[in-house]
């Protein structure tokens, strides 16, 4: 699923030599690093599951935010629905169960107006923070949502 996802939203966006190269086996182990995360962080996986077929349809995957300049505590990092259920409101379930009203930022492929305006509506805006990925050979822009009041947003005190 991850990987056809991928196809999809990032075709026009990301090189096809570089969507035709992913694997479903690489994004399994990178699903499963994820999952592995020691130190006392809190890491949130949620799916999302078609009632009719049972077939996922979508993931998301929230926790402690990975950069050092980070906005908030809070980094929502991946976010991906299969195109047959954009529009349906699979993605806001997602938002909603893994991170609710919480601070935080993300990165989005420059260019990704879909998503940028999907985030705008769960108020998220660009804060002027770009960052550029080697291995896509893209421009990522930074949202944010909300300022965290403390520290311990995830870290669960």
């Amino acid at each position: 699923m991850h990987v056809q996802i991928w196809r999809e939203a990032y075709a026009g966006l990301i090189a096809p030599e570089h969507l035709a190269g992913l694997r479903w086996q690489r994004s399994a182990e990178r699903f499963r690093g994820a999952a592995e995360v020691g130190d006392g962080e809190v890491h949130r996986e949620r799916v999302a599951q078609h009632v009719a077929s049972g077939a996922l349809v979508g993931i998301i995957t929230v926790g402690v935010g990975r950069d050092d300049d980070a906005p908030t505590a809070v980094e929502l990092s991946s976010l991906n629905v299969l195109a047959a259920h954009h529009g349906t409101g699979v993605a806001t379930k997602l938002v909603d169960a893994a991170l609710g009203e919480q601070a935080a930022y993300l990165w989005v492929l420059e260019g990704n107006e879909r998503a940028i305006a999907f985030y705008r509506k769960h108020d998220f805006a660009l804060d002027g923070a770009t960052k550029w990925d080697d291995r896509f050979g893209v421009n990522e822009l930074r949202m944010v949502r909300g300022k965290p009041t403390c520290s311990r947003l995830l870290r669960g005190s």
